[in-house]
């Protein structure tokens, strides 16, 4: 099977990727929507090899990520982790090979998950030292995706870890986490939109980026707005109800896919709809990068056709015969041939790369690029970072439309997050600057 070829990085990407592989520094990696944490940290687990392992906080960003969850590594419960829960796992071998661990979206991994993670390596290990001596990289970035904590949890957070967040464990702090934040943003380049985005970012909008944001709303429908745009919404029922109308409203021939399940593999992770029900002319969303360049996950196209084994998809000018994917679960294990990290396979899926693309949820957007992004706003927007990320999408505020004014009650920042610099130490200048 062919596989992308590595990314092609600026100087001070290479110089920071050094740093990195060299002198192993603990590292919060952060970076507004579309500065390339994903590829970055792609290309380190490229180049770092079979001792470095990449986890997350949920099964979908783990499959993503190309690693595994939090809990199924560490053996965690699904509930806030005590002291009780941390124990010595059958896969030690595996986590004492460990040079480096990744964390992926670590905005949504609570403190008592970091400091169960911190606490789970020095048993692990058999070692005092912080996070047992393994280099730790959180990429993710804290204005997008908070951690869900529900009712009487926030006081235990507050009274157990000092707070919510990742970093407030004091094992964070003793582990000499170094901040490094991406400035140059590559999604977009309109320096307004991006003023105005970092704006609603911070929860500091000020009246004339309002105004200019608000110049955007067009008053249509998601329904009617979905013919040219891509409809973000706060909800799945939504962002269904769109989809589906649009689907039932083309006249043409259809066919349902089913999906290949093997092993073991939650029906709540599954990647793709099963079963998969597409129409000819059908908008749809590729979901998988090509390895041969023809397209990207969040390329948008149009269903042309229906073969034997692919469906024929138009981007563009151009007819492409689209296979099926497999995704898969996996889990690392320790291999004694190589001394390293090696990952099996628990579970695979395999399903067309395609979406229904008239309208998706802002978090299914998270991390895509839109041509054409229009914001439905018939329900108010109920989650930190919902505002800041649905905007983030768009390439250009001239691509942007929006179904109502956005009020100072839809940007919602919990002012903590920028607490995480008081926490972190800072990073050698020199790895980011271009001199």
């Amino acid at each position: 099977m062919s596989t992308l070829s590595a990314p092609t990085l600026s100087e001070s990407q290479n110089r920071l990727l050094t740093w990195l592989l060299r002198d192993r520094p603990n590292v919060f990696l952060t970076g507004r929507a579309g500065t390339g944490k994903t590829t970055l940290m792609r290309e380190f687990l490229r180049r770092a090899g079979s001792r470095a392992a990449v986890l997350a906080p949920t099964g979908v960003a783990a499959m993503q990520a190309g690693g595994q969850t939090i809990h199924s590594f560490f053996h965690f419960p699904p509930r806030l982790i005590e002291g009780r829960d941390i124990k010595k796992v059958r896969h030690r071998r595996a986590i004492q090979a460990l040079h480096t661990l990744v964390i992926d979206e670590i905005s949504m991994v609570r403190s008592d998950m970091m400091w169960a993670i911190d606490a789970a390596l020095r048993l692990n290990r058999d070692s005092a030292e912080p996070f047992g001596g393994v280099q730790i990289i959180l990429v993710g970035d804290l204005a997008q995706l908070p951690p869900v904590i529900q009712g009487a949890e926030a006081e235990y957070l507050e009274l157990s870890h000092l707070g919510p967040f990742f970093f407030h464990p004091p094992s964070f702090r003793d582990a000499g986490i170094q901040m490094v934040e991406l400035e140059e943003v590559f999604r977009q380049s309109d320096e307004d939109f991006i003023d105005i985005l970092n704006a609603v970012r911070d929860g500091d909008i000020d009246g004339d980026q309002a105004e200019r944001l608000n110049e955007r709303v067009t008053g249509l429908s998601g329904l009617e707005a979905s013919l040219t745009h891509v409809v973000l919404t706060a909800t799945n029922e939504a962002a269904n109800r769109i989809n589906q109308a649009r689907l039932q409203g083309l006249n043409t021939p259809g066919r349902s896919f089913d999906a290949k399940i093997e092993g073991q593999f939650d029906p709540r992770l599954f990647p793709m709809d099963n079963p998969l029900f597409l129409k000819i002319g059908a908008r749809v969303m590729l979901t998988r990068n090509d390895p041969g360049g023809r397209w990207v996950n969040g390329t948008l196209g149009e269903i042309e056709g229906f073969d034997e084994a692919a469906v024929r998809v138009r981007i563009g000018d151009q007819v492409y015969a689209v296979e099926p994917q497999k995704w898969e679960r996996n889990a690392y294990e320790f291999d004694p041939a190589k001394q390293g990290l090696t990952q099996s396979v628990k579970g695979a899926y395999t399903q067309y790369p395609l979406r229904l693309a008239w309208a998706m949820t802002i978090h299914k957007a998270q991390g895509l690029t839109l041509d054409k992004v229009y914001l439905d706003l018939a329900r108010r927007l109920f989650a930190h970072g919902q505002a800041y990320v649905a905007l983030s999408r768009a390439r250009t505020l001239d691509g942007l439309e929006l179904s109502r004014p956005l009020t100072p009650q839809d940007i919602i920042a919990d002012p903590r997050i920028f607490d995480v610099k008081s926490f972190c130490d800072p990073a050698p200048s020199s790895v980011l600057l271009d001199r």
